[in-house]
């Protein structure tokens, strides 16, 4: 007879706690930064790097008290720089556009810390979509001497870690004013495998925003 109520309890405690866990949505617009990469002249040069608008969108979902899981992607404007390359037959110039894509999985551990406020620390590990297009002239090392357009895409998808914090002041029961700071560490030091430079980017990017996040 004692069996019963104990499966009942254990069938309550579960759904008790999902009910009273919760699912939120964020979206953040700031800043994107990354530092010039290596210069590797004669071969692809000079490193560039920038700011642009960057954005941020966050699902998360409370996994215990103080722990939630989810996902993000972040990406930004294009940064833009002068290169130069030589090529076993041809000299290139031309200016790069370069952006990166981020998504990841992530785990928050945080909790409230007085007057509606609540604080984060964030880890979490994905994937970084590089895209470069590059746009300008390319010159024959054989005589005639002569100038054509050139134009090339460099883009590949390699693995990223994140770190970072989230601040979310609550301005209702449902939404709240979010803000983020993420470090994003990308794992290709932008090279090529035979050691070349690849982009002359930075594989290291910084982005902060400011937004909103709903919770359901």
């Amino acid at each position: 007879m004692r069996l019963g109520p104990l499966l009942l309890a254990m069938t309550i405690v579960p759904v008790a706690g999902a009910a009273g866990a919760q699912t939120r949505v964020g979206g953040t617009v700031g800043v994107s930064s990354q530092a010039a990469g290596d210069s590797d002249l004669p071969y692809l040069g000079r490193g560039f790097g920038g700011t642009a608008v960057g954005v941020v969108a966050t699902v998360d979902h409370d996994w215990t008290r103080h722990l939630t899981i989810g996902g993000e992607v972040s990406t930004a404007g294009a940064i833009s720089g002068d290169q130069s390359q030589r090529t076993s037959g041809a000299t290139n110039a031309f200016v790069s556009h370069h952006r990166d894509t981020l998504f990841s999985a992530t785990a928050k551990f945080g909790g409230g810390i007085g007057g509606g406020v609540r604080a984060a620390v964030v880890g979490g590990a994905g994937g970084a979509y590089r895209h470069t297009a590059r746009e300008g002239t390319t010159a024959s090392l054989q005589p005639p001497a002569s100038r054509a357009p050139f134009s090339e895409t460099v883009s590949d998808f390699v693995f990223a870690l994140t770190l970072g914090a989230d601040v979310t002041f609550n301005i209702s029961d449902r939404v709240a004013l979010l803000a983020v700071g993420r470090l994003h560490q990308l794992h290709d030091d932008d090279r090529l495998s035979d050691g070349v430079v690849a982009r002359g980017v930075s594989s290291r990017i910084y982005r902060a925003g400011i937004g909103a996040q709903w919770r359901f």
